[in-house]
Formats: C-alpha cells, sequence, structure tokens
C-alpha cells in the first residue's frame, strides 16, 4: 500500500516539474512570436514607406 502512495506521489512531483518547465517554454514561445509580430509591422511600415518613395 504504501509503494503505491510513494509511486503515485513521485508521479506527482514529476507531472509538476514538466509542467513548470512546458509553462516556461510557453511563455518564451509567446515572447518570440510578440517580437515576430512586431518585425513583421516594422517591415510592413518600411516595405510600404520605400513603396511610397518609388511612387513619388
Amino acid at each position: 500500500m504504501h509503494l503505491g502512495v510513494f509511486d503515485m506521489n513521485k508521479r506527482l512531483e514529476q507531472t509538476r516539474k514538466v509542467l513548470r518547465e512546458k509553462q516556461h517554454l510557453k511563455k518564451l514561445i509567446e515572447e518570440d512570436i510578440r517580437e515576430l509580430e512586431d518585425d513583421v509591422k516594422k517591415l510592413e511600415e518600411f516595405t510600404s514607406a520605400s513603396a511610397n518613395k518609388v511612387r513619388a
């Protein structure tokens, strides 16, 4: 009986560790996405401004 409880506690501890790691990775990915969105916006503004200069 005690062995089963120990295994469950160990499994719970491992699951919590994996959860923390995945939450950290999620945060890093979300930051990367925001940076990429900003880069795309800046590039769109740059290409739009460049196209306007060519037309003028």
